[in-house]
């Protein structure tokens, strides 16, 4: 700004930020020609949004930050930040104001992610000393996330792998890998990695050498059906080709697409691959299967995970109420004589009081059925 009169000198005001400097020249000449070369210096070194981003994400991934997650954080924050504009015009009005737009475009689960990032961006770009303060700082997320998917009832699912297995053996690799998702409990990403030579034991297992977190590495037994389907798939294929789309690949649309179309076809309820990843362990918990085993199988490092994202509301607690109900009705010559093995008694009460208040209503609405049979 200026130059303005003080006294017999000249004076030019910079602002930067929250910053503000003076400088002072000898003649309205040397201050203008002041001026002009200071503002090309300053046109020089303005980084647009767009720029930072690349900037940014390149960073995560010198950091160890999987290319496919780096993309992700890149297109979610080009999708919402003005990737035109100088990355320190953004005021914190502006930033509260393109919040409250995703909030009306998106579930609160997803603004929240959005805003979580935008807020990163910035901390980044201070610590890189490309703008002096968060616009975003002060926005708080508004909404509370839905915990988990929308699931497919039973025997939704059944309708729905029973069509699959037909067009899988027709040798449709999306039925396939629907399939697989829904068998073995696998996350979309891990599904179109699978490269042939994860295919181990002639397909009776599949090895998932990486992930998400450091739990996602595991081998998991592939059911006979689907190992067929699989091996069949993979015939003529180089070991280091895709076991789902040969050299390039499948993009995460082909299943979200993929998937959409099946419940259309089928009448189903619209849900996302990820959804039936759910399903696995819904289904997985109903059938009695430990949270152990649950929780190693979707490569979860705990079950409260599991519990918190993936499995549909009521399986748990009625998986218990039906444990303490069969014991509560075993012959009392049921109990093992060994040294050491708890008595039926002994089983019983360690179940009851494992119970909530709300489980021990339903287990007494259930006993009296109990009693007719």
């Amino acid at each position: 700004m200026g130059p303005y009169q003080a006294r017999d000198k000249w004076r030019l005001v910079i602002i930067d930020g929250p910053s503000r400097k003076s400088l002072v020249f000898g003649s309205v000449e040397q201050a203008e020609a002041a001026r002009s070369s200071i503002g090309e210096q300053l046109k020089q070194h303005v980084i647009l949004v767009g720029e930072a981003l690349e900037q940014f994400t390149a960073d995560k991934l010198r950091k160890g930050c999987k290319p496919q997650s780096a993309q992700a954080v890149f297109d979610r924050l080009s999708g919402i930040l003005p990737t035109h504009k100088p990355l320190a015009s953004i005021t914190p009005t502006e930033a509260q104001q393109l919040y409250e737009s995703l909030g009306e475009r998106f579930a609160a689960a997803t603004h929240h992610a959005a805003l979580k990032r935008a807020k990163e961006l910035y901390r980044w770009a201070i610590e890189h000393n490309l703008v002096h303060q968060n616009p975003f700082a002060l926005v708080k997320p508004v909404g509370k996330p839905r915990r988990g998917k929308p699931q497919l009832s039973l025997d939704e699912a059944r309708k729905l792998s029973q069509t699959l297995i037909t067009d899988a053996r027709q040798g449709d690799e999306l039925a396939a890998a629907l399939l697989l998702q829904v068998l073995l409990g696998l996350r979309t990403s891990e599904v179109l990695r699978r490269r042939v030579r994860d295919l181990d034991d002639g397909g009776r297992v599949l090895v998932i050498p990486s992930g998400k977190t450091e739990n996602a590495r595991r081998r998991l037994e592939v059911p006979e059906s689907l190992s067929d389907l699989l091996r069949h798939l993979v015939v003529g294929k180089p070991a280091d080709s895709y076991v789902f789309g040969g050299e390039n690949g499948h993009s995460q649309a082909w299943m979200w697409k993929g998937l959409r179309r099946y419940c259309e076809k089928l009448d189903l309820p619209l849900v996302c691959p990820h959804s039936l990843r759910g399903l696995h362990s819904s289904l997985a918990v109903e059938a009695g299967r430990t949270s152990q085993e649950i929780a190693a199988q979707l490569g979860h490092g705990s079950f409260g995970v599991t519990a918190l994202h993936y499995v549909r509301p009521g399986a748990i607690e009625n998986t218990r109420i039906r444990k303490v109900s069969g014991l509560l009705t075993q012959a009392p010559h049921g109990t093992n004589p060994n040294e050491g093995t708890p008595t039926l008694k002994e089983s019983v009460l360690a179940q009851l009081a494992a119970l909530s208040e709300a489980e021990l209503v339903k287990l007494l609405a259930v006993l009296p059925q109990l009693g007719k049979t």
